[in-house]
């Protein structure tokens, strides 16, 4: 069934009113008729059957409560350092799908795209569209958070238990354990920080060294600045969901 994520406010008394979005997709793009089952999440991620009643006016009614749980079971934050043209929103797109958090747009020296918190900012609406999109689309029961811009000196506020920053050096230099020790020790929280195109000077590699944050390679290959998240997001799940639990 297509999901759709709403604000508490859209609720009372088991009855929910699709604000304009949410009542676009239902009544021109997928074209539903009245009785159509759809599910809906609220803001305390409670996830319940509904069927629309009025597809013109945008109503619908409450029927069950379902008993889900598609997360991870570790709270990921990815720090990503700002890359060039639509690279960022793919990023945020994949990242959901596989159970990112929180997300932080973190601003690099070497970063080719040159903004601001103010200008970045303008972009949010768009940005968290395709996060809902993509949480939707992966059966999820939590938006990822996008946080405001990040730079080294703010980088402290969005630590984990577990921080790792990959590094193409230490891949260079064959640096294989640290990722997988890190994953061993993992509890419940975990940040993995990605640097744009050109990368981390070392200088930000000395500054995150200094507050705890280990350099990690990511194997024989060098990763593209968009691959390298997805690539620790994709172990990070294989990990927990499917090693932990015997599967392979």
């Amino acid at each position: 069934m297509q999901r759709y994520f709403i604000k508490n406010t859209q609720m009372h008394d088991g009855i929910i009113e699709a604000d304009s979005v949410m009542h676009k997709h239902i009544s021109k793009v997928m074209r539903y008729t009245n009785g159509t089952h759809v599910i809906c999440i609220d803001e305390d991620h409670n996830v319940y059957d509904c069927t629309i009643a009025d597809v013109t006016k945008g109503v619908l009614i409450k029927e069950k409560h379902i008993d889900e749980n598609h997360e991870l079971d570790v709270d990921v934050t990815l720090v990503y350092g700002l890359p060039k043209g639509d690279k960022f929103e793919f990023v945020l797109k994949k990242a959901t799908e596989l159970g990112v958090s929180r997300i932080v747009p973190f601003m690099c020296q070497r970063s080719i795209i040159r903004t601001d918190a103010k200008s970045l900012k303008k972009k949010y609406e768009r940005y968290n569209r395709i996060i809902q999109e993509a949480a939707e689309q992966s059966e999820r029961e939590i938006l990822p958070e996008i946080t405001e811009l990040a730079n080294i000196k703010t980088l402290h506020q969005y630590l984990s238990k577990v921080n790792l920053v990959a590094y193409e050096e230490a891949s260079r230099n064959h640096e294989e354990s640290t990722f997988h020790q890190a994953l061993s020790q993992l509890t419940k929280s975990i940040t993995i920080i990605v640097g744009p195109e050109g990368g981390f000077d070392e200088s930000e590699i000395e500054a995150m060294e200094a507050l705890g944050i280990k350099r990690c390679g990511l194997g024989k290959r060098i990763l593209r600045s968009e691959t390298a998240p997805l690539y620790m997001l994709s172990v990070i799940g294989y990990e927990r969901e499917l090693n932990n639990n015997g599967i392979y």
